[in-house]
C-alpha cells in the first residue's frame, strides 16, 4: 500500500507539473510555427490567443526583423549589427542603431528594406598622447518626431570636456553619461564633431550613474517628450535614483537663468519634471506613451526578484513652469493611480499596440527572451487599466532574441 502510495504521489505530481508547463505557455512546441531566417529558425504563436494587428519589428542575433499580423517574420537586414529599431509616424522609414566595436551610427531605411542613410557616424580614432582621448561617440534608442523629418537619440556627444566650466568632476574627467539630442534626418551624414554644431540638446544627465534612456515624443503633442534618468542622491552620492522625467522639448532653447546645464547627484538643471519619486532603490523606467497620449505604460523594479509593468494617466499641465515647487507635486500625483497590469521576475520593453488594446513586452523564460502579449481592459469609470485574460507567448526564440533592443509596433 505504501509503494502504491508513492508511485501515484509521483505521478500525481509529474502530470500538474506538465500542466502548469501548458498552463505557462511551457513545453508546449505544437503551438509554435517554426519561421526561418538567415540566423536560424524561432517559434511563432500560430493559435488563436496570439492574434494581434499591425507589424512588431525586433532583432534577432543583431539582424533587423519584422512580425506581420499574419504571424510571418521578414527579413530585413543582413551583415551588421542592428540595435533599437523604430518606425516613422508617415509610415516610410525605420531607423535604427548600427553598432560597431568602438562606436556606432545612427541610420534609416525606407520601411520594406532598402539603402540606409546615416545621419550620424560615432567613427574617430584614438588621439596621440591623450591619455585614452577620443572621438569615438555612441549613438543609441532613437525616436521619431511627429513630422517624420527630426530623430531623437541617446549619445555622449558631449563627453570632451564640453562642460569644463562646471568644475570637478567634469574639469577632471570625460563626460560618458548618455544625454537626449535630436538631429534633422534630410542632412548629408554628419561626423560626430560637425554633429555638436548641430544637434540640439533635448535632456541633459547627471554625471556619473549613466544618463537618460528611452526617450520618446508623446503623441498628439509634437514638443514634449518623456525620459528615464539616472542619477544618485544629492545627500550621499551613493544611492540611485530611477525617475520618468517629463518636459517640453522647446524649452530647453528659451533663455533662462541660471543656464540649463547638466550636474552631479541631482544638481544639473534642465526644463523637465519628475512624474515619478525621487526615492532611492524604487526604480521607474522604459516609459512608453499609449498611441493616443494619454497614458504610460512603465517598468517599476517591486524587489531583488520582481518587476511589474505598470500604466499611469499622463499629468497635463506641468511642462511649461517645471521648477516651481507646486507643478513639481502636481506632476506626480498620476503616479498615485498607477495600475499594475503583471508581475514577473523579469520584464523589459513594455510596447503599446497602435489600437492601445494591448501591450508587447520581453521577458526572460526557459533560459531565454522572448516576445509575450498582454490584452488590456480598461475601466469606463476611473481609466484604470487591468490585464484581460492570461499572458500570451508570441516567439519562442531558442536564445535567438536579442533582449537589449527595444520593440517598436506599427
Amino acid at each position: 500500500m505504501k509503494r502504491y502510495r508513492f508511485w501515484y504521489m509521483l505521478l500525481l505530481l509529474a502530470t500538474l507539473a506538465l500542466s502548469m508547463q501548458g498552463c505557462l505557455g511551457i513545453g508546449d512546441n505544437n503551438k509554435f510555427t517554426k519561421s526561418s531566417n538567415s540566423n536560424g529558425a524561432i517559434g511563432i504563436n500560430n493559435t488563436d490567443q496570439a492574434v494581434f494587428k499591425g507589424k512588431i519589428y525586433f532583432t534577432l542575433n543583431r539582424s533587423l526583423v519584422m512580425l506581420d499580423g499574419t504571424r510571418n517574420l521578414h527579413q530585413l537586414t543582413r551583415g551588421m549589427v542592428v540595435q533599437d529599431p523604430v518606425v516613422s509616424p508617415d509610415g516610410k522609414w525605420v531607423a535604427f542603431i548600427v553598432r560597431y566595436n568602438l562606436y556606432s551610427d545612427l541610420v534609416y531605411m525606407p520601411i520594406g528594406g532598402g539603402p540606409l542613410h546615416t545621419v550620424v557616424t560615432g567613427k574617430g580614432q584614438y588621439l596621440l598622447n591623450q591619455d585614452g582621448a577620443n572621438d569615438y561617440y555612441w549613438f543609441f534608442q532613437p525616436a521619431w518626431s511627429a513630422d517624420s523629418t527630426h530623430l531623437l537619440f541617446l549619445s555622449d556627444l558631449q563627453k570632451m570636456y564640453y562642460w569644463y566650466t562646471l568644475g570637478v568632476p567634469f574639469k577632471t574627467a570625460y563626460f560618458l553619461d548618455l544625454q537626449v539630442f535630436s538631429l534633422p534626418i534630410n542632412a548629408p551624414t554628419l561626423t560626430a564633431q560637425q554633429a555638436l554644431n548641430v544637434a540640439k540638446p533635448i535632456a541633459y544627465a547627471d554625471f556619473g550613474d549613466g544618463g537618460d534612456r528611452d526617450p520618446s515624443y508623446r503623441p498628439n503633442h509634437p514638443n514634449q517628450v518623456i525620459y528615464t534618468h539616472y542619477t544618485y542622491d544629492a545627500v550621499t552620492q551613493t544611492k540611485q535614483l530611477i525617475q520618468i522625467f517629463f518636459e517640453d522639448a522647446s524649452q530647453m532653447a528659451k533663455p533662462h537663468y541660471p543656464p540649463y546645464h547638466p550636474g552631479v547627484g541631482g544638481s544639473g538643471l534642465d526644463p523637465a519634471v519628475a512624474l515619478t519619486p525621487a526615492t532611492p532603490d524604487l526604480a521607474n523606467l522604459e516609459p512608453a506613451f499609449s498611441p493616443d497620449g494619454n497614458s504610460i505604460a512603465y517598468v517599476r523594479r517591486l524587489d531583488a526578484t520582481h518587476e511589474g509593468i505598470y500604466i499611469m494617466p499622463v499629468a497635463e499641465g506641468v511642462t511649461d513652469n517645471p521648477n516651481d515647487p507646486n507643478v513639481q507635486k502636481k506632476a506626480l500625483l498620476p503616479y498615485d493611480k498607477s495600475s499594475l497590469v503583471l508581475t514577473q521576475q523579469y520584464l523589459t520593453k513594455p510596447t503599446w499596440s497602435p489600437d492601445g488594446k494591448q501591450l508587447a513586452y520581453i521577458t526572460y523564460t526557459n533560459n531565454n527572451f522572448d516576445i509575450w502579449l498582454a490584452n488590456l481592459s480598461v475601466d469606463p469609470k476611473t481609466g484604470a487599466y487591468a490585464l484581460k485574460g492570461d499572458p500570451i507567448q508570441l516567439t519562442d526564440a531558442g536564445g535567438h532574441l536579442d533582449g537589449d533592443s527595444r520593440l517598436f509596433w506599427a
